[in-house]
């Protein structure tokens, strides 16, 4: 899996939630364990709510309120296409995959299911494309922003 590039005001950093309660952020190692609205690092527990919009992510801890960005990346920024990748939109299992690396999906199609909050939930197309690589498997439990489908546009 890919580190993700946010950015906070002026300051970009790159996250790598790599499972089991391990994340890199900016490469430094950070272990975890979060429990529904809680998440515990270095003994402290934090309450904890995110959503997401787009390229946004919001975090609200232990009261304070962030909007994180997701920025573009090297291989993103030169496919002209900011919107390639289909991340989830909150921690769950991936209960069903639809598509095949190699087939072509009109916006709207669904991609994926994924259980979140005793909920399943469409993980569709945004626009008409390609799916270049679908990055998780059935079963597989996932954490908001974990890429689950890379789309490349339709050729011209």
């Amino acid at each position: 899996m890919r580190p993700v590039r946010l950015r906070l005001g002026d300051r970009t950093v790159d996250v790598l939630l790599e499972g089991d309660g391990k994340a890199a952020v900016g490469g430094r190692p950070v272990a975890f364990e979060r429990a529904n609205d809680r998440i515990t690092i270095g003994g402290v527990s934090h309450r904890v709510v995110t959503a997401r919009d787009g390229t946004r992510i919001f975090v609200w801890c232990d009261g304070v309120a962030h909007a994180f960005e997701r920025a573009s990346s090297a291989r993103t920024a030169a496919s002209g296409d900011n919107g390639a990748d289909l991340l989830a939109p909150m921690p769950g299992r991936v209960r069903k995959v639809f598509a095949a690396a190699g087939q072509a999906v009109a916006r709207g199609a669904v991609l994926l299911a994924l259980e979140a909050m005793k909920m399943e939930h469409a993980i569709r197309a945004p626009r008409d494309g390609v799916v270049k690589r679908v990055c998780v498997a059935e079963g597989v439990l996932v954490e908001a922003g974990a890429e689950l489908v890379e789309l490349e546009p339709l050729a011209p």
